[in-house]
């Protein structure tokens, strides 16, 4: 997945991970000691027209039989309409192969989250829970040492799920590096944890039904032929498709040889594709029968939100006098030109200081800026997003028109596993429909994001405090969406296209 910020990869290079222990920095000391802010208990943020509904205030005792009648008629005639209308957009044209049609319903709105208890939703007495109707093996795989922000939400996402054997295939090096083995307790969990590039798919003694890739063209070369023969065996295949443009098999040769390993596989309806963000899915849909030569084929990807539940501690160190915003990322002029940032931020005095969260070469800063600019590097997986989660507001400065049309921007995730609002355009939003405007900052037509950024300084702690709930709200939604759709999805599979049936290759 694409990124703007550290330690979330972008493609197929670590150029968004932590930094490695060689790595220098430390975090800037406020000018004024913190102070501990209570979380306020939710409250529903939306204006009163987008919760309530007016009354009929004709009263139907008025009416003559033969209106009552009429009534009744259209009445009925209306909510069959909207049945017929719901059923369609969740399950799909009935002629779709099934599993293409994996997309969901967003699930549930924020709107809706916010009428629950803050009791209820926040207990882990009532967890978010899936069940399979088929014991199913399941196979998730990451190879490189990159895109863990990813992985780990997948993984969050089946352990959610009863009645699956899950086996991860990872890399030992990339598992230790960030720190993910332990803090995830796979063993105490259940979890089998091979080294991908030492134990091959088809020599585990498990026959899966289910392989998940979360960086698929590179997962791809490390299985090799050995996910050839859990194909032709009856698994099927989840690839997730991170930088969709690269995928254009006319144009663009990166991913030819994984393209023509893959096609017979998508035509007989085993391989199938996933997508991180909104505009990703939208992507995907209008452009893949092209790019992978399928033409009458309809793609229908899945759409995945990279988030787990992450517990933000309960003290913030952000304060009326020293609160921080971040710009997350691998410090490099070719991603974002450092001096014309910290030159408008100097100009516009503004009270919010700024933290960059990353790793490489820290950029120079003037003089009279050092006491407001710090540098965090150094941090590994779960440390990132603490240290991501003590902030008003990201700053995501995304690099090229990709982030909004066909590639996914791990900042996005970032800010919603945190909980801390991003600097988002009107433009953003619409590409990223699953985040309401309610759960970022807005930027104006005119405005920059440094300029939002002095604006939002101009606020009091409690609303700060009320954004950032409001995007851990949002978070309990996609993951919610998340676990409704892996539960569909391989309930699919396991009715279905269960290994050994003779129609795996009918759809």
């Amino acid at each position: 997945m694409s990124t703007a910020s550290a330690p979330l990869a972008a493609s197929s290079s670590s150029s968004d991970r932590p930094a490695s222990p060689a790595s220098v920095g430390s975090p800037p000391q406020s000018p004024t000691p913190s102070i501990t802010i209570p979380l306020p208990l939710w409250t529903n943020q939306l204006p009163a027209w987008k919760t309530q509904i007016p009354a009929l205030k004709r009263p139907v005792g008025v009416l003559g039989k033969s209106q009552k009648f009429l009534l009744g008629i259209q009445v009925f005639a209306a909510v069959y309409l909207l049945w017929l209308l719901a059923k369609f957009h969740y399950y799909g044209t009935i002629t779709h192969d099934p599993l293409l049609s994996f997309e969901m319903p967003l699930g549930e709105s924020l709107e809706a989250a916010s009428t629950e208890t803050s009791e209820d939703f926040w207990t882990d007495d009532l967890p978010i829970k899936g069940h399979s109707e088929y014991p199913l093996n399941v196979f998730l795989v990451n190879t490189p040492n990159y895109h863990f922000e990813v992985f780990v939400p997948i993984i969050e996402t089946f352990k959610r799920i009863d009645n699956i054997n899950i086996t991860l295939f990872s890399t030992e090096e990339g598992m230790d590096k960030w720190g993910l083995r332990n803090a995830m307790e796979i063993e105490r969990d259940g979890l089998t944890l091979l080294d991908a590039k030492v134990t091959p798919v088809d020599q585990t003694g498990v026959n899966p039904e289910f392989i998940f890739l979360t960086t698929c063209p590179e997962d791809m070369r490390t299985l090799g032929k050995s996910l050839h023969v859990a194909l032709t065996n009856g698994a099927h295949v989840m690839c997730i498709v991170h930088q969709a443009h690269l995928w254009d098999y006319r144009a663009v040769q990166q991913y030819a040889n994984e393209i023509s390993f893959m096609r017979p596989w998508v035509e007989r309806g085993q391989w199938h594709f996933a997508a991180l963000s909104q505009h990703v899915h939208t992507y995907i849909r209008s452009n893949f029968p092209q790019y992978l030569e399928t033409p009458g084929r309809e793609y229908r990807p899945l759409l995945f939100h990279p988030v787990f539940n992450f517990t933000a501690p309960e003290n913030l160190d952000f304060n009326s006098a020293a609160p921080f915003a971040i710009i997350p990322g691998k410090f490099e002029s070719e991603r974002r030109d450092y001096d014309t940032i910290f030159t408008e931020y100097g100009n516009l005095n503004c009270d919010i200081n700024l933290r960059l969260v990353g790793s490489g070469l820290i950029p120079r800063i003037a003089d009279e800026l050092s006491h407001k600019i710090g540098f965090i590097t150094n941090l590994n997986f779960f440390e990132f997003f603490h240290e991501m989660s003590k902030g008003v507001a990201i700053i995501p400065t995304l690099g090229n028109e990709h982030y909004l049309k066909s590639q996914a921007s791990s900042t996005v995730a970032t800010s919603i596993i945190a909980g801390t609002p991003l600097i988002a355009s009107q433009q953003f939003i619409v590409a990223h429909s699953q985040i309401p405007i309610e759960a970022v900052w807005l930027q104006g037509e005119h405005e920059t994001e440094l300029q939002v950024l002095q604006r939002v300084g101009h606020l009091n702690s409690s609303e700060w405090q009320q954004k950032k709930d409001t995007v851990e709200r949002l978070r309990w939604t996609l993951i919610r969406d998340n676990v409704a759709r892996a539960e569909r999805m391989l309930n699919v599979i396991g009715t279905k296209y269960r290994p050994g049936l003779q129609n795996v290759s009918s759809s």
